[in-house]
């Protein structure tokens, strides 16, 4: 076995998509504006058996006042899961010879890194790569997060039954009214009412940057859309950021506007019916983490996902890490760089 770093876009590319696992995220020039606009240093490996590539593993590496870490993702970058991705063929596989490999990945991964000696390490795995143990056995601190699935593949009548009673009395309501849904590139809506959000100093993270958002924006028009909800007199009612790859991913999306509309409820129905109309197999509703979103999104019925996020940090490291976040918020805030 062999973890080699990756040079070539489409080799890179190619297996993506040949993942069950793979995202937006994982993709060669997602990951490497990610990298631009964090200052980091993309390290993108690639673990072989022979010619054959068994998975492949982003990681990022920055250096902050002397002190060296290794993120998959990085902080402020609005990436929920990224980590190991690993071939299609990985699922078909008996026990035994899951946990052969996992053991290999992670060891030939540790070796990696452990050249930069870390003082600070973070990953987030996508949802479905739950056997995280050499990485315990390797002293990391495990923390089970959350993401909110609605199975796409049944029929959109009992996705509707299923919704609770009282939103489905909101959306039918709001179905007379005349709202319109409009698909663009435009992010300056979207981001303004967000940042406007987030200068509230009891949070503990900026939004993403704008000429970050509009980079990836711009990388994947065809996957990244930006939804608007207007209502009759062209107000807008509701705003969110979604990802089309594989999943229909909800993945940005602004605080409640003061309307007479339920506008936040009936985007996301409306995004729902999209999904469901274009094949996609999943609905992701990202949120699921934040106890002021979570009852808002349950009423859909969504299903709770779980995955992990690792991390391994000394003395340095964890001082390091509060100081990076709460320089990093300050600074975008006063300089407007949000």
């Amino acid at each position: 076995m062999t973890a080699i770093r990756v040079e070539d876009r489409d080799t890179w590319d190619a297996f993506i998509d040949e993942s069950p696992s793979g995202l937006l995220f994982h993709k060669w020039d997602y990951l490497h504006l990610t990298a631009k606009h964090t200052k980091s240093t993309l390290l993108p490996y690639a673990i072989y058996k022979g010619d054959e590539p068994l998975c492949v593993f982003p990681l990022f590496r920055m250096r902050m006042h002397g002190v060296n870490a290794v993120f998959s993702p990085p902080p402020l970058t609005v990436i929920p899961h990224l980590g190991c991705v690993t071939s299609g063929k990985f699922e078909s596989l008996k026990r035994s010879k899951k946990e052969s490999l996992l053991g290999v990945i992670a060891e030939e991964i540790r070796g990696e890194f452990l050249e930069f000696s870390p003082n600070y390490l973070s990953i987030a795995f996508v949802p479905g790569f739950h056997d995280i143990r050499h990485y315990l056995w390797d002293r990391c601190d495990a923390r089970v997060r959350y993401t909110y699935t609605i199975d796409l593949e049944r029929p959109l009548e009992d996705i509707w039954n299923n919704l609770h009673y009282k939103l489905r009395n909101k959306l039918k309501k709001e179905a007379k009214t005349g709202l319109r849904l409009e698909k663009s590139g435009d992010i300056s809506t979207l981001h303004a009412l967000i940042s406007d959000r987030y200068r509230d100093p009891s949070l503990d993270i900026p939004p993403i940057r704008r000429d970050y958002l509009e980079d990836l924006v711009r990388a994947y028009p065809d996957r990244i859309g930006v939804y608007t909800l207007y209502d009759a007199e062209d107000e807008v009612a509701a705003v969110v950021a979604a990802q089309e790859y594989k999943r229909f991913l909800l993945w940005m999306g602004t605080p409640k506007i003061e309307s007479a509309h339920a506008g936040n409820e009936y985007l996301q129905w409306l995004l729902i019916r999209h999904a469901h109309a274009e094949g996609y197999r999943t609905f992701e509703n990202m949120g699921a983490n934040n106890p002021d979103l979570a009852f808002f999104k349950s009423k859909f019925n969504p299903d709770l996902t779980m995955y992990f996020e690792i991390e391994k940090k000394d003395a340095f490291g964890a001082f390091s890490e509060w100081a990076y976040r709460s320089f990093v918020k300050r600074l975008m805030m006063a300089t407007g760089r949000v």
